[in-house]
């Protein structure tokens, strides 16, 4: 026990985070402008749609009884019937989902710290293909004791071809513990891409081939816009969809986690979802590690989206309002030749705004004069990508138009005025 009454394990937690908070507490005092925040992967482009459908399943379908404790060992049964009807049709499933295959839990956080409590002992790792959400690390660390080891090869266009199963199997043979899973993030966050079908069952046979449950997270699956510079780009294709008889992999092993947080702009309402085929011993276990279930007027919520006939409208629409704001940032980073990942997911593109950068501090110092001046974003070395890729940030764009041109404006005026 530390001096503080924690335990080694809380200590642990709170140790490094500590100096960041304070360190932002200070930034923010010092702070005297609105900061453009496109750093923070959230889609408000749909919102206002969003809100009403939310609005009106509360006012029709809240009840006296949702004020009592939720429903259901696994969930809201309501929600579960819904969530089973929207994967079987938007994710392609080979063997159609049930209510029963799901767990619901408080953001896909959640659902994944639930999994990594019931396949790992403390102190296992899991595989992560880089770059990555690097709050993983700390996710995955909190309560389960999971450590992350981060696989990259050697450039980012290589990230979605068979080059990545030789890295895998190389971070496989050099780990100095357990591996228990192998984390996909489909489509990808940073990258904005979605993986080829071969290359995820390449992956899955590889989990196979050395016993590794195959989490697949899926979050953006829903985030996918036209993008006219890409000549037929590899579609979005689930972990769902995949014939593992035919691939000769284990069910039980493969598990999807999705959430409302990305695909439906409502990170605020926490709910996500482990959908597990073939183990039912882990879908219990993984409702009880995610004891805080979901609320009930998330779960209302949520169901009237789910349910709702103008969803497949809305999301056409937030693929339009994705294409467009995709468009007027990559023509931003074109015209001041800026390289970048082309995108068809997500509400992000990964650019190298600072092409000059020699070390992780020259990154840094651009990051950090744009925040001076009223804009955040991601550096790219928190995504943990690899010793040499450095100059990189990662751009959110699916943000109100005019924010996101007054942040272009800013970075024009902090970077590339100078240059003229």
């Amino acid at each position: 026990m530390t001096q503080d009454g924690l335990s080694e394990r809380g200590s642990t937690n709170v140790e490094p985070i500590l100096p960041v908070i304070g360190k932002e507490a200070e930034e923010r005092k010092k702070r005297n402008i609105a900061m453009i925040n496109l750093a923070k992967a959230e889609n408000v482009l749909i919102r206002p749609e969003v809100l009403e459908i939310y609005k009106k399943a509360i006012v029709d379908n809240l009840e006296s009884s949702h004020l009592s404790y939720p429903k259901g060992t696994f969930g809201d049964p309501v929600l579960h019937t819904r969530l089973a009807d929207f994967f079987n049709t938007y994710f392609n499933p080979g063997i159609p989902v049930k209510p029963d295959h799901l767990v619901t839990a408080p953001g896909a956080s959640a659902c994944l710290d639930a999994l990594m409590f019931n396949i790992c002992n403390p102190g296992d790792a899991v595989l992560i293909p880089g770059p990555y959400w690097s709050t993983f690390d700390f996710k995955l660390r909190a309560r389960s004791s999971v450590e992350t080891i981060p696989v990259n090869v050697d450039n980012f266009s290589d990230t979605f071809t068979p080059k990545l199963i030789a890295a895998l199997e190389a971070a496989l043979q050099m780990s100095a513990r357990p591996v228990r899973a192998l984390l996909m993030t489909n489509p990808h966050n940073p990258l904005g891409q979605c993986y080829p079908q071969t290359v995820l069952e390449e992956c899955l046979k590889f989990c196979h081939a050395h016993r590794l449950h195959y989490i697949s997270d899926e979050v953006y699956a829903l985030s996918q816009f036209p993008n006219p510079h890409l000549a037929n780009p590899p579609p979005f294709v689930s972990a769902l969809s995949l014939d593992l008889h035919a691939l000769g992999c284990d069910s039980k092993l493969v598990h999807t986690v999705w959430s409302t947080s990305k695909d439906f702009g409502s990170s605020g309402i926490r709910v996500g979802c482990i959908v597990t085929q073939a183990n039912y011993t882990l879908a219990v276990g993984s409702a009880i590690a995610a004891n805080e279930q979901t609320s009930s007027l998330s779960a209302i919520a949520l169901a009237g989206l789910l349910g709702s006939p103008d969803l497949p409208r809305l999301l056409a629409l937030s693929a339009a309002r994705l294409a467009e704001a995709y468009t007027t940032v990559t023509g931003f980073l074109t015209t001041h030749g800026v390289e970048f990942v082309p995108a068809t997911a997500g509400v992000f593109v990964f650019a190298r705004l600072v092409p000059e950068a020699e070390t992780w501090k020259d990154e840094a110092a651009t990051v950090a004069r744009l925040r001076e001046r009223g804009v955040l974003m991601s550096a790219g070395r928190g995504f943990r990508g690899g010793e040499r890729e450095k100059g990189w940030v990662r751009i959110v764009f699916a943000v109100e138009p005019a924010e996101l041109r007054r942040g272009l404006d800013i970075i024009t005026s902090t970077i590339f005025a100078q240059d003229k």
